[in-house]
């Protein structure tokens, strides 16, 4: 089965999705949570699954909340070489159609759509291997029982060991299994149920019978004897006197059958002379007509010959034209051909000097780029390591200027103040000023003022010293800091820390820039293969070969030189298509070669057919006048006429001597029937023998009666003719049992052996294939064991083996998708798409990126479709496509 498309609209919270499904290859369908992915994969299941009628409670939950809309899911598929359009309306419409792209075949709708589908599913689809193959999100991933159940793969498995598949339906072992239960116990094959019972019921039988014939032994002996002589007594007398009256009538038949048998035998004589001339006469006859007929037929075959020899000549001519005109149009078609895979190789030449050149400039233009950020990196790294400051010196010097802004608003606020005012000189501290305008300062020192001869001194409170002290020493710690770190003040290194974090930002977005650019390599590697470049683009200009001297970095390319032509070749028309024109060409000569090819056939066979037909007339001619011959000289001794009376005459004889024969035989027959001799020589010795036989038998029954008269019965006969009936009822259903039981026994024994010979040999197979894919992921020491039913019992890694149960979540779900893929490669184009939707979440990054070579090897066989809400997890998957979903609404993942 193939999936083409997928179409979904108004399923849970999916508006509308439609996803283009490749024929084979990876499909990842990308989307984040409640996007609806895992729906797509339920979606197809409701729509195989289940009628559009359907009311089940599930289709129900698919309708959207708060919308009255059908849920509509169409698929386009292909199953056995059959295109199918299937679509279905649930909830509400529910409605259904199908169509067949492509084919004349006439769409169908309703129930007869759905049972035309589910019919050929059920006769071309492995639905257990679909199932197997599918890892839900909402379901454990476990493992597949690759034994069981999937048709197509045990055919892969059977192919791949070279046998025939006998593992059959694993229903019928299961039903033998339970016959042979009802019979046999599991364990030691012993009688249970039905047959146990029966085993009780004929020994109990076979105990009773015992104990009454022990208790009427004696009169069972006489009756016995009783009754045998009786009988013989009786038959003795029956045949004496049937015997008597049959001697008599033998006696008297033997007298006729005499007479007839002479009769019979001169009968006999005259039908044999009769029939002696009878059939000379008759094979005259026939040897004349078989030489006539022969006669004829040779004549109708020369004509014949003839015939086909002038028709083989008119065919002859024509045909060699044919020929020759074959070969010359074969011959022009070549020569084009030629012409049209040199423009072909000119033009893809130039191609590829072209692509060299855009790469070279590229290159050229990213390593300027790439060194320019170098050098700029460079300078900033420079001027960096030029304002560099300590981490902790913005904050020392926050502090050391806090604590003296603190000491001087103390030391200010316990100076006493002076208020000056008025006009005229005064003297403050040494220095002359004017008292107009009015000032007003803080005294923190002893301070003199001097106005005209009046001397003032002005001294602070007593804890001043304390607190200017207080200040000096906050003032000598911010300037020991500031000169620590080479800063005049507070504002200079806040300013070049800020400078240093601009920097620092600057530092990291071109190391990025430069990271992006270089994408992985190194600038060492994009050197290299920029040189490689230009060695072949000097290579390719042959203007290059007596070129000047080269530099250390090699030749120099420059811009003309990138762009210049190929030499030596010319370049195509503008319009010119060399890959279609020599695709054309090559059409064109295998066209004619075919054409060469059958008019020279037809040409030599229709040569062939000529020569063979002048033969063959030439050996008609001869063996007509041969056969003519010697019909002429057969009519010369006697005319037809002739041998047709005397013929006639003879069967006429023959059939009177027939006829007459024929009623003495009867006669005959019916007298032997009556009395055959032999009869009555027996029957006269068998009658003397019995009447001696009757007369010693009366005696006997006579003597045989007496002791029975002389036994008293006791009325216990009874009870052992119960007890025999009893014990041989019993004996026959027992008998019945135990065939029964050991016909299922042998047939459940018969059948588990062939069925686990075949599975041991589909081990070999089973287990090659997933070690070639394990291998991709854990290396070429990679090694799994597989139980009798093909699933995973251990792996193996190098030297270190673990059981299944026991390794952890992210390897069980690697084997588990190595496994799927395995199957899935073994059934090939037959098989069924595999669904993968929310794996790969317990593996490592580094697991994923090989995990991706095992799910891309399935591309070449199958479909692989993955849902996965983070496409990094599925990088390592080559050639994938992707479809992203468009998220409009909650959906159920």
């Amino acid at each position: 089965m193939i999936l083409h498309r997928l179409m979904l609209q108004d399923f849970r919270g999916v508006t509308r999705e439609e996803v283009e499904i490749p024929t084979q290859g990876v499909l990842v369908v990308e989307g984040p949570n409640e996007s609806g992915k895992t729906s797509l994969m339920d979606a197809l299941e409701m729509l195989l699954e289940h009628k559009a009628s359907s009311g089940r409670a599930d289709i129900k939950a698919t309708k959207p909340v708060g919308r009255d809309v059908p849920v509509v899911v169409e698929a386009e598929f292909t199953i056995d070489d059959l295109r199918l359009c299937y679509r279905k309306e649930f909830v509400k419409g529910k409605q259904t159609s199908l169509h067949f792209p492509g084919s004349a075949r006439e769409a169908l709708s309703g129930d007869d759509a759905h049972n035309y589908v589910r019919d050929l599913l059920e006769s071309k689809v492995d639905r257990s291997l679909w199932r197997a193959l599918r890892i839900a999100q909402d379901e454990p991933i476990g493992q597949v029982n690759a034994a069981e159940g999937m048709d197509s793969l045990r055919r892969a498995l059977d192919a791949a060991a070279g046998g025939e598949d006998p593992t059959g339906d694993d229903s019928l072992i299961a039903q033998v299994t339970e016959e042979r239960n009802r019979y046999l116990t599991a364990q030691k094959g012993g009688p249970t149920g039905d047959l146990a019972r029966s085993e009780a019921r004929l020994a109990e039988a076979r105990e009773l019978l015992t104990r009454a014939k022990a208790e009427h032994a004696e009169l069972d002996a006489a009756v016995d004897a009783h009754a045998q002589q009786a009988a013989v007594h009786r038959s003795h007398s029956e045949a004496q006197s049937a015997l008597e009256t049959e001697v008599t009538r033998l006696e008297a038949a033997a007298v006729v059958v005499s007479e007839r048998r002479q009769v019979a035998s001169d009968a006999d004589t005259r039908v044999d002379r009769a029939a002696a001339e009878h059939d000379a006469a008759l094979r005259m006859v026939r040897d004349r007509g078989d030489l006539v007929s022969e006669v004829e037929r040779e004549r109708d075959r020369t004509k014949a010959a003839r015939k086909a020899v002038e028709a083989a000549a008119d065919r002859l001519g024509p045909a060699q034209e044919r020929a020759d005109g074959a070969r010359e149009s074969l011959e022009a078609a070549e020569a084009a051909l030629t012409r049209a895979r040199a423009s072909l190789d000119r033009a893809r030449l130039t191609q590829e000097s072209e692509h060299r050149r855009r790469e070279y400039q590229r290159l050229d233009t990213l390593i300027d780029t790439v060194e320019g950020i170098g050098d700029e990196l460079s300078a900033v790294d420079a001027r960096l390591t030029e304002v560099a400051i300590p981490d902790d010196a913005v904050e020392r010097i926050r502090s050391a200027d806090e604590s003296l802004r603190e000491a001087v608003v103390r030391s200010t606020a316990s100076a006493p103040t002076v208020e000056v005012a008025g006009s005229g000189q005064l003297v403050v501290a040494g220095e002359s000023r004017e008292a107009d305008p009015a000032w007003t300062e803080r005294i923190v020192d002893d301070t003199v003022f001097e106005i005209g001869d009046i001397s003032l001194t002005v001294s602070p409170a007593g804890d001043t010293d304390a607190v200017r002290r207080e200040e000096t020493s906050a003032r000598r710690r911010l300037e020991t800091v500031l000169r620590e770190i080479g800063v005049a003040d507070r504002a200079e290194v806040e300013e070049r820390a800020r400078l240093v974090d601009s920097l620092r930002g600057q530092v990291e977005a071109l190391r990025r820039r430069r990271t992006d650019l270089l994408a992985g390599e190194t600038l060492d590697d994009l050197r290299t293969r920029r040189d490689a470049l230009r060695n072949l683009l000097t290579d390719a200009d042959p203007q290059e070969e007596n070129g000047g001297p080269e530099d250390d970095a090699g030749p120099e390319v420059t811009t003309d030189q990138v762009d210049a032509p190929v030499a030596g070749f010319e370049s195509p028309p503008e319009l010119a298509d060399p890959a279609a024109t020599a695709a054309d060409a090559e059409t064109l000569v295998v066209t004619c070669r075919g054409a060469d090819r059958a008019a020279a056939a037809e040409a030599e066979t229709v040569r062939t057919e000529h020569a063979t037909r002048v033969a063959l007339a030439e050996e008609a001619e001869s063996r007509l006048a041969e056969r003519t011959t010697v019909l002429e000289r057969a009519r010369e001794t006697a005319s037809d006429s002739q041998l047709s009376e005397t013929e006639e005459a003879a069967r006429k004889r023959l059939d009177e001597a027939r006829a007459d024969a024929h009623k003495a035989r009867t006669a005959l027959d019916d007298a032997l029937a009556d009395a055959p001799p032999e009869v009555l020589d027996n029957a006269r010795a068998s009658l003397t023998a019995l009447q001696n036989e009757e007369r010693e038998s009366a005696a006997a029954v006579a003597t045989a009666l007496g002791r029975v008269n002389a036994i008293v019965d006791q009325g216990r006969l009874g009870d052992v003719s119960a007890a025999d009936r009893e014990l041989d009822e019993a004996e026959r259903e027992n008998a019945a049992l135990w065939r029964r039981a050991r016909a299922a026994d042998l047939l459940l024994r018969t059948l588990t052996t062939r069925r686990s010979e075949a599975l041991r040999a589909y081990q070999e197979p089973f287990h090659r294939a997933v070690v070639e894919l394990g291998s991709l992921v854990y290396g070429r020491d990679f090694d799994v064991q597989l139980g009798e039913d093909l699933t995973i019992r251990s792996r193996r890694i190098g030297d270190v083996t673990v059981n299944y149960d026991s390794l952890s979540g992210g390897a069980r779900e690697q084997l588990a998708v190595i496994v799927r893929i395995a199957c899935a490669r073994l059934v090939g184009t037959g098989g069924v798409p595999v669904f993968l939707d929310d794996t790969m979440g317990y593996t490592d990054p580094g697991r994923r990126l090989t995990m991706g070579n095992v799910i891309a090897s399935a591309a070449g066989t199958s479909q692989v479709i993955v849902l996965t809400c983070d496409r990094a997890r599925f990088a390592g998957v080559g050639g994938a496509r992707t479809h992203v979903m468009r998220r409009t609404a909650a959906a159920t993942e």
